[in-house]
């Protein structure tokens, strides 16, 4: 079989499956089998197999069927990488993974390969489906901790961190410097890809794992845990501190991935708030809603988590923090002093229907003792003093601001932040 070559703007695409197997003599044969329409070079790399798996292979190779051995089992992690050389050094420019175990359709590989097709620079995943028979809860909630890892360290969100079944651009991965072992490395390389720019785009596939004659996993809960926990932590670190880890090496979106500091410094970055103030309609309406939330609150009751407060809905909502934050900070004495009694006499008014008896002192203890006479009046009048002064804030920084310019006519949109935190 000859690797199957497609032509795109940024030259050939030539893909080969790597295939990694480990002691799956029994489902082997038949995976194999339905590779074979694909009409795809297959290399087979046996990862120091005990069982039927030679025997297996030397009945199947033969032209465009190219088997690697190991004479021990190093794990997923080695074979793949041997799979990725030999792929290489043959001449392909992208690997298609697949998990030997049965649990994958090989069929689906398809669907990946013309995502991969349309785009030669991306990392494609198979997304598995969320609810599979026969799925193991251990699996569930490790797959939710590795996604959301991956998300908090790269900015890559997909569904199914952990699936084998993959298109990798193997000149991008060569570069990426994923050093993780076994199971670990399809994981890491997702997150080095975030952080070079290299697109991840995700295609759902199908799943099997009540297997015929069951399925053989070799993950070993506690052993590839902690080594889950210790490349995880590795990953955390790194993303915390400035610099690049990895050359930009994609297209992908700047704004949205990144280490963890590339991130937030994008997400605080005054730049972007005169670029949302000079952008479109929807940016603008955005810094106004920053002000506006900022206003609420400062005039909320919430002091010692404003500021956490703050960053928390600026993320939640797509918000500028320090629009929000700078305005929130109105809250500080002496103007805070002035929000406060003005919250006491709008909600003694709510509630009450007539304002206190007694005019508040605006400095000192004093003030504080008068307050704490009246904590429902403040919290209440808080509320709607705060949502009044939002919707005026919001209404005025609109008519400050603008429509900005209609949709198509070139004005570049403020990026998108990260939700760095």
């Amino acid at each position: 079989m000859a690797g199957r070559s497609q032509q795109h703007a940024s030259g050939p695409v030539r893909v080969a499956v790597v295939a990694p197997t480990y002691n799956h003599a029994a489902p082997l044969a038949g995976v194999l089998l339905r590779l074979g329409p694909l009409g795809l070079t297959t290399i087979v790399v046996d990862d120091g197999s005990r069982d039927e798996t030679a025997r297996v292979l030397r009945e199947w190779a033969g032209a465009g069927r190219v088997v690697v051995t190991h004479d021990l089992n190093r794990g997923k992690a080695a074979a793949l990488r041997t799979g990725f050389r030999e792929a290489a050094a043959r001449g392909f420019t992208h690997a298609a993974t697949i998990d030997t175990d049965g649990q994958h359709e090989p069929e689906d590989l398809r669907r990946l390969l013309a995502v991969a097709g349309s785009n030669p620079g991306a990392l494609v995943i198979g997304g598995r489906p969320r609810r599979i028979e026969g799925y193991p809860i251990t699996g569930r909630l490790g797959r939710a901790l590795s996604n959301a890892m991956v998300r908090l360290e790269s900015g890559v969100r997909v569904s199914d961190t952990q699936s084998g079944m993959r298109v990798y651009p193997l000149e991008a991965i060569e570069t990426l410097g994923a050093r993780a072992s076994r199971y670990a490395f399809e994981t890491e390389v997702l997150a080095r890809a975030g952080w070079a720019g290299v697109p991840v785009i995700e295609a759902p596939i199908s799943c099997v794992y009540k297997v015929a004659g069951g399925r053989t996993t070799h993950f070993r809960l506690g052993r590839d845990t902690l080594g889950a926990i210790r490349m995880h932590a590795g990953l955390l670190a790194r993303s915390c501190l400035p610099g690049r880890p990895v050359p930009r090496l994609g297209d992908g979106d700047e704004s949205a991935s990144g280490t963890i500091f590339q991130r937030a410094c994008r997400w605080l970055s005054p730049r972007r708030m005169v670029a949302m103030a000079t952008g479109g309609a929807a940016e603008r309406r955005r810094l106004a809603a920053s002000v506006a939330l900022g206003l609420l609150m400062a005039t909320l009751p919430v002091y010692g988590v404003k500021t956490v407060a703050c960053l928390w809905l600026s993320a939640r909502l797509r918000l500028h923090p320090l629009a929000v934050i700078g305005v929130s900070s109105l809250s500080t004495p002496p103007l805070g002093l002035v929000f406060a009694a003005a919250s006491v006499f709008v909600g003694t008014l709510v509630l009450h229907g007539a304002a206190p008896a007694e005019g508040p002192a605006l400095w000192g203890g004093e003030a504080l003792a008068w307050l704490g006479g009246f904590a429902l009046e403040w919290a209440v009048g808080s509320v709607v003093l705060g949502c009044a002064l939002a919707a005026a804030g919001y209404w005025l920084v609109r008519l400050a601001l603008g429509p900005g310019p209609a949709r198509g006519e070139g004005t570049a949109a403020a990026p998108e932040e990260s939700q760095a935190a």
